[in-house]
């Protein structure tokens, strides 16, 4: 009874925590009330769009108000674009936000050619947002039917905003009115915005419009004259820049000052269908990474100064704080009630666990107690653990930039390293065979399974490596970034059984230890129970976000780290991609459970040997970055934003593993449940590609 009160205990915890932190959220998302924000979808001729809307109060299609339309990057959903929204709104502006195309709840209608993705989802995104919110009442308009609004999007989003104004000058040649007022797009230049219209056209597009740039000197991906994570200088190192503030050769440019620039005429099949406009231009530099922008006091500041100033003169007399210095930011507090939610959401699920396999049939999900593997009592055999257990923890940010990217060169060097590694323990087995015969301690029996053991799933191996080609991006593996990590995770996960194998056979057998001893009991009914209970604990918790999200308006993250609500394509996406996922936690229950209870601070040491080398990895990464001005891994910058959101993963499940095993005796009930919640939460949070064909 005493565990069963404690586990209520934290389950109390946990709800309250989700409890405040959604309330803390949505406090700041509404203003205390004075904004409403409401989730909705909207059909576009290419699809549907999911957004929030945030109406302050007073603003209707009586008073119509300014709307500022945002939009978020490549591996994103709109949530990401919350700190603009909030702070926009508060100073009295309508504010739209949307889902890209496959990204989030929004969907692209046409089917979409494998490898002709790229051009879909942030080409017309924000011009179809942009639309929509033209059509809307509650847009300001002037007489002509020009109408005051505003666009900013970080990444893909930026090259979506400048889209958008391009679109929005070359439909104004027909309709006669203009549905951008301004744009200030954010980590993002005119990269891919080239394929569509010469940078000429896109410029003289802009008009007298006011337009903005938010540039990071450390942005992974823009702002230079090529691809790489190096130090940038976008409007004095690059004729893009200079031409965006229309510097004359050898002028000096200055960041965060306005510039009033000619547009150039407007030409379209070789005619000039609209004279030069001059336009105010600037240029804000950040001294920042990509991903940093959009969770950055910084940026938001200055894209707050872009839209007062843009939107000067334009404000309705009741936007009463309009003019709020940007200073003034609450959008933090809203991030930190999210970070709160979020933590209640990983703490309810062990409690859970816990209460749940005391009843019914769930209570065979516990199974008997287990011993501790013992450690190596020699000092030479403590010194061997050890590095054993560095070089195991290193091995993921080793292996992050070959599986992640499925660099041929690398796994070609990998496949022949197993090759001769498989070669190598047919012998150890054959020999071990031999001599087992004559050996009563069965010492040599044991080798010799380990060595055909050994042998067998190498070659798994060498056929997984052989084959990273079928887990490229397909109709099948349709979710683009979960394709990189699904790889990584099953090289690892092989890789883990192969050590789980080799060290029980050649270490632990020998001396009597069973394998029990890891947790692996292969009873039907047990792994039955474990798995119900996993899918238990996967929709109570599931079930509480969409609650709270359909509450709240609200859901549970930080920064980069996110989970979402879905739709059923989503679900039926993290199927596919399970199996993978499911080998490596499984194998990581195993390892951890077996190589660490014993061990002083055993959670630290878990979660080192499950993360240590991805956080190696990362401060290698950008601390050569901020360091010298170039990246060590210069061309892998979305792969290394991508690993913001993995640390995190690895760390949690790390805990989910042991704790999960200290309440239930077996490695089944973590390694399914940890399988379903992190596949879920980066696939329902990223590009998903749902009509690929």
């Amino acid at each position: 009874m005493g565990k069963t009160r404690k586990a209520v205990k934290w389950l109390i915890i946990s709800l309250v925590l989700m409890l405040l932190g959604c309330g803390l959220a949505s406090g700041i998302n509404t203003n205390l009330g004075k904004v409403n924000v409401s989730e909705f979808e909207f059909s576009t001729e290419r699809g549907t769009l999911s957004a929030y809307l945030y109406m302050p109060k007073g603003a209707s299609a009586d008073n119509p108000r300014p709307v500022i339309v945002l939009t978020h990057g490549y591996l994103n959903s709109k949530e990401m674009q919350d700190a603009t929204a909030v702070e926009m709104s508060r100073r009295g502006y309508i504010v739209l936000v949307v889902d890209q195309y496959d990204h989030g709840l929004s969907r692209w209608n046409e089917d979409i050619p494998n490898g002709a993705e790229f051009g879909t989802f942030w080409v017309y995104s924000m011009f179809d947002a942009v639309t929509y919110a033209y059509n809307q009442d509650y847009t300001l308009k002037d007489a002509n039917g020009n109408a005051y609004i505003g666009c900013s999007g970080h990444s893909m989003g930026g090259l979506s905003t400048v889209m958008s104004v391009y679109f929005d000058e070359m439909q104004s040649l027909q309709s006669g009115h203009r549905m951008i007022y301004a744009a200030i797009p954010e980590s993002a230049d005119f990269t891919f915005t080239t394929n569509i219209a010469p940078i000429e056209d896109i410029l003289a597009a802009y008009g007298n419009r006011t337009m903005g740039i938010v540039s990071g000197h450390y942005d992974e991906f823009f702002f230079g004259e090529s691809e790489g994570a190096y130090y940038k200088n976008f409007i004095n190192s690059t004729q893009n820049g200079a031409k965006f503030l229309g510097l004359n050769e050898g002028e000096v440019g200055e960041y965060g000052k306005f510039y009033d620039v000619d547009s150039g005429a407007v030409v379209v099949d070789g005619n000039k269908v609209r004279d030069s406009q001059t336009g105010k231009r600037i240029v804000y530099e950040v001294n920042e990474a990509h991903a940093q922008n959009h969770f950055s006091v910084k940026v938001e500041s200055e894209i707050v100064d872009f839209f007062q100033t843009a939107f000067n003169g334009v404000t309705t007399s009741d936007m009463t704080l309009a003019n709020m210095t940007s200073d003034n930011q609450v959008w933090w507090l809203k991030e930190s009630g999210n970070f709160i939610a979020l933590i209640g959401f990983f703490l309810f699920f062990v409690p859970f666990i816990t209460i749940i396999t005391k009843v019914g049939f769930l209570k065979n999900a516990v199974t008997e107690e287990t011993s501790v593997i013992p450690l190596p009592n020699s000092s030479g055999g403590k010194v061997v653990f050890g590095v054993v257990l560095v070089a195991f923890s290193l091995l993921p940010g080793i292996l992050y930039v070959p599986l992640m990217n499925k660099v041929a060169a690398d796994i070609s060097v990998l496949r022949t390293i197993m090759i001769i590694f498989a070669v190598i323990m047919l012998l150890i087995g054959i020999r071990s065979k031999a001599k087992a015969s004559s050996d009563t301690t069965g010492k040599f029996a044991s080798f010799a399974r380990g060595g055909f053991a050994g042998t067998g799933i190498s070659v798994i191996m060498i056929a997984a490596l052989f084959g990273y080609q079928l887990f490229a991006q397909s109709p099948y593996f349709n979710s683009t970034s979960t394709n990189w990590s699904a790889y990584w995770a099953l090289i690892l996960g092989i890789i883990c059984i192969l050590m789980v194998v080799l060290t029980y056979y050649f270490v632990n057998k020998p001396h009597g230890v069973g394998l029990e001893s890891y947790g692996i009991r292969i009873k039907p009914i047990s792994v039955l129970a474990s798995f119900l209970t996993a899918v238990s604990a996967f929709i109570a918790g599931y079930l509480l976000l969409f609650i709270f999200d359909g509450i709240f308006n609200v859901d549970f993250r930080i920064w980069t780290l996110a989970v979402k609500v879905f739709k059923m394509e989503h679900f039926i996406t993290m199927l596919k991609y399970l199996p993978m996922f499911f080998l490596f936690y499984l194998i990581l229950s195993v390892m951890l459970n077996a190589n660490t209870r014993a061990i002083k601070h055993s959670y630290l040491v878990s979660i080192f040997s499950t993360a240590g080398g991805c956080i190696v990895w990362l401060i290698v990464q950008y601390g050569v970055f901020f360091i010298t001005g170039k990246a060590m891994w210069a061309t892998s910058g979305m792969i290394a934003i991508g690993m913001l959101a993995t640390i995190p993963y690895l760390i949690v499940a790390s805990i989910f593993t042991r704790k999960i095993y200290e309440k239930t005796n077996n490695v089944w009930t973590a390694g399914f449940f940890n399988a379903m919640l992190f596949t879920m939460i980066p696939v329902a949070n990223t590009i998903l590609l749902w009509n690929l064909v």
